[in-house]
């Protein structure tokens, strides 16, 4: 893959992850663009996670804003900014898509809650959604099934924060909806006490049928024989759904333990898309 060091690669695609199946079994000629975009994707959402400090963390995210503007203008500096200034000229990606992201990196930085499912909906729009939309346009993928990458996007989405989500209430952050804890009696910090792992798992219950829910909206509008373009966002959805699967079968234990897919079973699963499997 062109345009970034073999170290950068492995940072952002490491052999045997996600991301590393998604792009492996998209369109050829598309793979190092789309590299970039999981490179970029990255840096921004470790910012979060690597800087206990706030302050400290939206000095990160202003600088990779100011990083961003200037690989439309020139004069990128790092690696992965002037890897993906190629990829942003070449497919004439929407600046928007990348501010979306960046904002909601901002709301993670800041722990902002959620109130009713709508913010929790929005969230994952302008989360998974803008990023599945960055895929497709890459791939060249026609607009008018926009609405439906978006809505893969946050289905992706919901089924990652569904998996962190004991390590997200850890480190102090809560993306459930307020409503959806009232409905079942809890409070963020009771999610992380045994004595409520009933009420939590019944909980989690619902927010797995928000999911699937958004899957089966998402899926109803994809045509019975997808264009290339939209292998990418197929091999996502594929995966969080594999993943969302295995969630359900180990009764939501997403508490005390972080459930991962291996290898082996990302690439069955990425391989089947191709067969028409979703």
């Amino acid at each position: 893959m062109a345009g970034l060091s073999r170290e950068y690669i492995e940072r952002a695609v490491p052999l045997g992850s996600s991301s590393y199946y998604i792009i492996r079994f998209s369109p050829a000629p598309y793979r190092s663009d789309l590299t970039h975009l999981f490179a970029w994707r990255r840096e921004l959402t470790n910012i979060p996670l690597e800087c206990s400090d706030p302050s400290v963390a939206q000095a990160r995210l202003q600088w990779w804003r100011e990083e961003m503007k200037r690989s439309v203008n020139g004069g990128t500096q790092h690696p992965v900014a002037i890897a993906l200034s190629e990829t942003i000229k070449t497919h004439k990606l929407p600046e928007l898509l990348f501010q979306e992201i960046a904002d909601i990196i901002e709301s993670d930085i800041e722990k902002a809650s959620m109130a009713e499912w709508e913010d929790l909906h929005l969230y994952c729009l302008s989360h998974g959604g803008s990023f599945a939309e960055l895929l497709s346009h890459t791939t060249g993928c026609n607009e008018t099934f926009n609405p439906t990458i978006r809505q893969i996007g946050a289905y992706v989405t919901l089924i990652s924060l569904l998996r962190n989500l004991g390590a997200d209430l850890r480190r102090g952050h809560c993306l459930l909806p307020d409503s959806l804890l009232r409905q079942h009696r809890l409070i963020p910090a009771q999610l992380l006490q045994p004595k409520s792992r009933g009420r939590s798992r019944e909980m989690l219950r619902t927010l797995s049928e928000t999911a699937t829910q958004w899957r089966t909206e998402a899926l109803q509008s994809l045509p019975t024989q997808p264009p290339a373009g939209l292998r990418p966002v197929l091999n996502q959805l594929a995966l969080a759904h594999r993943l969302h699967t295995v969630l359900e079968a180990d009764g939501f234990n997403v508490v005390d333990g972080r459930t991962h897919l291996t290898p082996l079973q990302k690439l069955w699963t990425a391989w089947r898309v191709g067969k028409g499997d979703r």
